[in-house]
């Protein structure tokens, strides 16, 4: 795949899955490779419409990038640039669902990881606890790039507890941040240089939720086409439950597409 805003040639696969338990899907994967951009949102379970916020978010999204695009065309804009210009209209799409339809009540409501590959760079915009994910080619670990906002990532950061110690923990329902909450929304933006061989994640809580990082990072390392991984992503988070829904897109960066080769 190729973008003309992105420096280097891709490969991207997304999949979605009910779970084992869950009657519906409320999970959603926006893709435009066309413009390097790719999303999962989880619609929030214990909301009366929390699978069609995912879905209202699957359509605009889309729009949303383009536009931007168009806006910066022609120009030599930074990546900080666009993912502060995304991060902008995210907040927007968030607090516009809060001030339409959820008061005086939460409704609506629904988690959103991003990514957008501009120039070297890997754009991550989160609100939610779905997660984004980078993976060096020569790396022993697997980088968790966004924050959750819930009140798991919240003891965390403050050293009370560890990922694995939160992991399947109540706190780690109880969210903070998410699309729809009480304006002003806040969405964090992280930037990360890319090189050849690295590979992105994304995914909603039914996998991350599911599987401790080192099983992840084991599988992205087997499954060495997106589709592989992405697919045993999926088996192995049912295999282990299947408590939720789970949605994943695994990006992997190739050549500098203007050269013929990058060591």
């Amino acid at each position: 795949m190729i973008s003309e805003l992105f420096d280097y040639e891709f490969d991207a696969a997304s999949a979605l899955d009910i779970g084992k338990k869950r009657k519906s899907n409320e999970d959603r994967v926006i893709t435009c490779p066309e413009l390097g951009f790719f999303a999962v949102s989880d619609g929030l379970g214990g909301l009366v419409h929390g699978g069609k916020t995912s879905e209202i978010i699957a359509e605009v999204m889309p729009e949303i990038v383009d536009g931007i695009a168009e806006e910066f065309h022609g120009m030599k804009a930074e990546p900080g640039q666009y993912g502060a210009a995304l991060t902008d209209r995210v907040r927007l799409v968030s607090d516009n669902i809060f001030d339409t339809v959820n008061k005086p009540n939460i409704d609506f409501g629904a988690t959103l990881s991003c990514v957008w590959l501009i120039g070297g760079a890997a754009v991550y915009v989160n609100l939610g606890d779905s997660r984004g994910y980078l993976l060096p080619r020569y790396g022993r670990t697997l980088k968790q790039v966004t924050f959750d906002h819930n009140l798991a990532g919240e003891l965390i950061m403050l050293g009370e507890y560890t990922k694995e110690e939160m992991r399947g923990h109540p706190a780690s329902s109880r969210l903070t941040q998410f699309m729809g909450m009480p304006a002003p929304a806040r969405p964090d933006l992280f930037i990360e240089a890319v090189k050849p061989g690295e590979r992105i994640l994304l995914c909603s809580d039914g996998l991350c939720g599911m599987l401790p990082d080192h099983e992840i990072l084991g599988l992205m390392r087997a499954g060495r086409q997106p589709e592989s991984a992405a697919g045993m992503l999926i088996e192995s988070a049912n295999r282990a439950g299947g408590y939720d829904n789970i949605s994943v897109v695994c990006i992997t960066v190739g050549l500098n597409r203007n050269k013929e080769n990058i060591k």
